[in-house]
């Protein structure tokens, strides 16, 4: 009942196929019989190959026909040592089902429906009654064969080879494709590539074809006395025992495929089966009776070229109803010798030493092969991953770059910011300190200029007048001269003019400059070096922070003295000048701020508070550096070097 039920599915399926090839042009229109087609198949894992067949043959006689009823039936043969004997009832079955379906012709596709076939009509008179004058055929069938056993099989049973001609010959209409196996071109092959070959194995697996080719190989085994023909048989053998069974060859073996597709259990094997079969066998040369391992494993083999051309069956068919009888007919496939390359080149056969039109296969490695979707798959996937990370990164990098710029520019606006706040501020300051400063000595000048007009002004009264007029005028000519200065170096157009100094000399001129500001009860004291010191120094700017300097201690020294002081420091290369007082000094907390504009130490002391910072870009122009010294106690002591 699980038989029929299978049988009727797999027909359902079958029926139901679309077409996957198309004919280019139909068969010619006709009187054929009206009728319906059968097509039986054999169990097969090649689908493709029986679905292309199935689809084209309906085709084309569907393009003569529209109403043209094609049947098809699965046998579902599969594993021949346990099932073969029931093969012929699962036939009769199938044939009684469509005896009232008019059948005008009969197609069986693969070896086992047909030698199922062949064997009823060789022992059932009243199948070959039923079939004396319809047409039959056969696609993807052997000319080699044996008789299908009508009883359960024992391991000790040993298949004869038949041929079709033999059984066929009570039917008037049989034709086809059969495919045939050259046994000693294959034998003739071994020798010519090993001459001194003693044993060959051959393998074939559970299946019909693998028993038929096992028989034929029996029977023509005798023309070769000189070689020990071994039969390593699947139906009988596990694939260990198989394995084990070609890893104990003798010397000067060569191993012979027949077929390699089914188990001892009825189980298809793997694609990379073969492999693993020789795998412990590497340096065993194999030859393919049938195809089979070649471009994988086998160096070669003469192999029949197999073809089942749907549309010749269907025009033999439509030569016979139309009367011409003898159209039916067999078509025998030829065969041709074919060659794997990677394999003739690791033995180093070129061309040239092959027979004539043979067949190369550049084949690439198997395993490469099997898993190539897979490795295509999962370069693609890395590719993209790769591509990705690229991306990620770049972008990544980008946004890290484009973040620190921001940040840099955040920064830099925030310091403009402050800048423009502090220069604002400056600038308020500067407005409020030259407001102040120069209001001072313009209004003293102003003040006793309108004294000095004044006609009850005494002699005396007009020289004291005068005096004090002088004094503001030089105050604020300095104050706008260092207005001056300061504007000169914020606009970068602070020059130097560079000659030779005599420091001696310069101090001597400095104390005479400043000499009336000096207060009575002030000493000014001068401690030259050692050594008379001349360098190369722009005379003008020097004297202008020794004098602003000296100008400072001048203001906060009542009494005591004032001391320059310079020497040379041959080894840091530099000359250090030193002008210290002995006046009220200046807070500690007050010396952080003192090189700064505008910071004055008194506010009630004349001064805009710009000689510390003049003087300060001045000697860092020069190359030194300037400071004053906390150490000192007893009043104030400004510091600064020069290179020599």
């Amino acid at each position: 009942m699980k038989k029929l039920l299978l049988l009727l599915c797999t027909t359902i399926a079958a029926i139901s196929m679309h077409a996957a090839v198309v004919l280019h042009s139909p068969l010619e229109n006709s009187s054929v019989k009206n009728g319906s087609y059968l097509i039986v198949a054999s169990y097969n894992p090649d689908t493709e190959r029986m679905s292309n067949f199935i689809n084209s043959f309906q085709q084309t006689l569907q393009e003569n026909n529209p109403a043209t009823r094609v049947f098809v039936e699965d046998m579902g043969c599969k594993n021949f040592q346990t099932e073969a004997h029931l093969w012929g009832e699962q036939l009769k079955l199938i044939l009684k089902k469509h005896n009232a379906d008019n059948i005008i012709s009969v197609v069986f596709l693969g070896q086992e429906a047909w030698a199922t076939f062949l064997s009823l009509v060789s022992k059932d008179e009243a199948i070959a009654q039923m079939f004396r004058n319809t047409p039959v055929f056969s696609a993807f069938a052997s000319e080699n064969g044996i008789d299908i056993p009508s009883d359960s099989l024992d391991r000790s049973w040993q298949p004869v080879a038949v041929r079709t001609s033999d059984r066929i010959k009570s039917l008037n209409a049989a034709g086809g494709f059969l495919n045939s196996y050259e046994i000693s071109k294959n034998i003739g092959l071994i020798k010519t590539f090993y001459p001194n070959v003693s044993t060959i194995a051959l393998i074939t697996d559970n299946t019909y074809g693998g028993a038929s080719i096992k028989a034929l190989v029996e029977e023509e085994s005798s023309i070769y006395p000189e070689i020990s023909f071994r039969y390593i048989d699947g139906r009988l053998l596990s694939e260990d025992e198989v394995k084990r069974s070609i890893g104990n060859l003798p010397e000067n073996s060569v191993a012979l495929i027949g077929t390699w597709r089914v188990n001892s259990e009825g189980q298809y094997f793997l694609g990379s089966s073969l492999q693993e079969l020789f795998s412990q066998a590497k340096n065993l040369p194999v030859f393919s009776l049938t195809g089979a391992g070649i471009g994988s494993i086998a160096i070669g083999g003469f192999v029949p070229v197999y073809n089942a051309d749907s549309r010749k069956i269907a025009e033999q068919i439509n030569a016979y109803y139309k009367g011409n009888k003898s159209a039916v007919n067999f078509i025998v496939s030829s065969g041709e010798y074919s060659f794997d390359k990677r394999r003739l080149d690791e033995m180093g056969v070129l061309n040239y030493q092959l027979p004539a039109n043979s067949v190369i296969i550049d084949t690439e490695d198997p395993q490469l092969k099997q898993y190539r979707k897979f490795l295509v798959f999962a370069i693609g996937a890395v590719l993209v991953l790769i591509f990705f990370v690229i991306t990620f990164a770049w972008l990544y990098s980008k946004n890290r770059k484009l973040r620190q710029t921001l940040e840099k520019n955040e920064k830099d606006i925030l310091e403009a910011k402050e800048r423009a706040e502090e220069g604002d501020r400056l600038k308020s300051a500067f407005l409020a300190n030259m407001s102040h400063e120069i209001r001072t000595p313009l209004n003293a000048i102003v003040g006793f200029s309108q004294l000095l007009s004044d006609d009850g002004c005494s002699q005396e009264e007009r020289s004291s007048y005068s005096e004090v007029i002088t004094q503001n005028s030089d105050m604020l000519l300095t104050l706008i001269s260092d207005i001056l200065d300061i504007s000169k170096m914020d606009t970068g157009k602070f020059d130097l003019d560079y000659k030779e100094v005599n420091l001696r000399e310069l101090c001597e001129r400095i104390f005479q400059t400043t000499g009336h500001l000096r207060k009575d009860t002030v000493e000014y004291i001068c401690i030259p070096d050692s050594q008379e010191v001349i360098i190369k120094t722009d005379l003008h700017r020097l004297s202008q922070v020794l004098i602003n300097l000296i100008t400072n201690a001048n203001k906060f020294t009542d009494k005591g003295s004032i001391t320059m002081q310079y020497s040379v420091d041959r080894d840091m290369g530099h000359v250090l000048f030193c002008i210290s007082d002995t006046g009220s000094g200046i807070p500690q907390e007050k010396h952080i701020r003192l090189f700064e504009r505008f910071e004055k130490l008194d506010e009630y002391t004349q001064g805009a508070g710009l000689g510390l910072a003049i003087s300060k870009q001045i000697v860092s122009r020069l190359g030194g550096k300037i400071w004053i010294d906390p150490t000192y106690t007893e009043g104030a002591k400004f510091c600064f070097t020069h290179p020599i």
